[in-house]
């Protein structure tokens, strides 16, 4: 399968509060530097980021990563981030094997969460 077959999209909504990045089909290997490429131009300007994965269908090792780099960046630089799986149970399953829902932050709505809510 061409890239240009890929079933994917990565777009940013700039919010009051923050920035949601909405990733939706697969993040592999081909795509995952699209939605790193989109986390980083966010995270250092913005109070909080929500990677938006409810749209993924599938992601192997590369969205693992990003999702590391982005949580540590956000450590670092002090802003917020969250990630948003929602009906996506085989992202959430890859991040329950991988054991990344004991450090990542979930939220349900990623609108709550940039006005200050709880993840």
């Amino acid at each position: 399968m061409s890239v240009e077959e890929r079933p994917f999209d990565v777009r940013w909504e700039q919010r009051d509060s923050g920035v949601v990045v909405v990733a939706s089909g697969e993040i592999d290997l081909w795509s995952a530097p699209e939605v790193k490429a989109a986390l980083a131009a966010h995270g250092a300007r913005d109070s909080a980021v929500v990677l938006d994965l409810r749209g993924v269908t599938f992601m192997d090792s590369s969205g693992l990563g990003l999702i590391v780099e982005s949580n540590q960046r956000a450590r670092k630089h002090g802003f917020r981030f969250a990630i948003a799986v929602g009906g996506a149970s085989d992202v959430h399953r890859i991040l329950e094997m991988s054991g990344l829902t004991k450090v990542l932050s979930f939220v349900d709505d990623p609108d709550a969460f940039l006005a200050g809510g709880a993840a």
